[in-house]
């Protein structure tokens, strides 16, 4: 990936859900300026459509442009929360193959970073949320340094996490929530699981509901293939007595595998979390809980 610089344009949007004022991002907006970034504003930032920012085609046009306009060196998304699937049937695959770019995101924009990684072979960065992100004063300075890196074009290793299944694998890297990537289920913008490390998180989720989308996730095609797993951190948690616990869950999952495997892995709904390439090379060597990212 080409290094982002200061003196770049890069896109604001939000293809999910709505801000409706720039107070909610002006936080964030002030620091992408400090790193000498120049920001463009997509036409349909500030609508509101329910929980939405806009209609379908009005947030899926505004990713569109973005791919569009040569003078754009990256993509923000402004927040995540709901609405990534809707947009998918509407981005224009063909136009972001030809024109590739950065989009970083977080949580329910994985939706469009796993179409556009399965539809057009585009490597991006899950780990930013800009509304998300900067509800306090300052950037977590974890997230910046990943950030400040991955501009730079720097290759990192990332060391993390606990050993569920030893073992070392290479594979694709694909980072989601663990909800957004089930709703994708049965979808054409559902990824190949071949050879692919999955990396999963979530938050406020009940844990029998957890259970139940990894099991779900067993059943989809090309499962038996996958790579690695990685477990990241399922935050805010809930469960009754006779839900068992999240490590059930990830035994349960891991039962008929042998794929290496770890969990408490720094990636989720929590204040620090590294930023990672959607779409890359990796190797997990679940021995060292070391995750080594090859290129992006």
């Amino acid at each position: 990936m080409p290094k982002i610089k200061a003196g770049d344009k890069i896109a604001i949007i939000a293809p999910c859900a709505q801000i409706g004022e720039m107070s909610k991002i002006e936080k964030a907006v002030t620091y992408l300026e400090s790193l000498g970034l120049v920001p463009v504003f997509g036409e349909n930032l500030l609508k509101v459509k329910r929980y939405m920012a806009g209609d379908d085609h009005e947030r899926a046009q505004d990713i569109n442009a973005a791919f569009a306009n040569p003078e754009i060196k990256a993509i923000f998304c402004a927040r995540a929360a709901a609405g990534g699937t809707r947009v998918l049937p509407y981005i224009d695959y063909k136009l972001a193959q030809n024109n590739k770019k950065p989009l970083f995101g977080f949580c329910d924009n994985a939706a469009i970073q796993l179409a556009l990684y399965q539809k057009s072979g585009l490597i991006s960065f899950n780990g930013l949320g800009l509304a998300y992100d900067f509800r306090t004063d300052e950037l977590d300075p974890q997230i910046d340094a990943d950030l400040q890196t991955i501009m730079n074009g720097e290759i990192y290793d990332i060391q993390s996490g606990e050993t569920l299944r030893h073992g070392v694998a290479a594979g694709v890297l694909l980072c989601t929530n663990l909800s957004v990537l089930m709703r994708m289920a049965g979808t054409p913008y559902f990824p190949d699981l071949s050879g692919k490390i999955l990396l999963l998180e979530d938050v406020h989720e009940k844990v029998y509901r957890i259970d139940l989308m990894l099991q779900q996730l067993k059943q989809q095609p090309h499962f038996d293939k996958l790579a690695g797993v990685i477990f990241g951190q399922f935050t805010d948690a809930e469960s009754d007595p006779e839900d068992g616990t999240i490590d059930d869950c990830f035994a349960d999952f891991l039962d008929g595998t042998s794929i290496p495997a770890l969990k408490n892995f720094n990636f989720g709904h929590t204040p620090s979390r590294r930023i990672l390439p959607l779409g890359a090379k990796v190797v997990l060597d679940a021995d060292k809980c070391l995750l080594q990212i090859l290129d992006y």
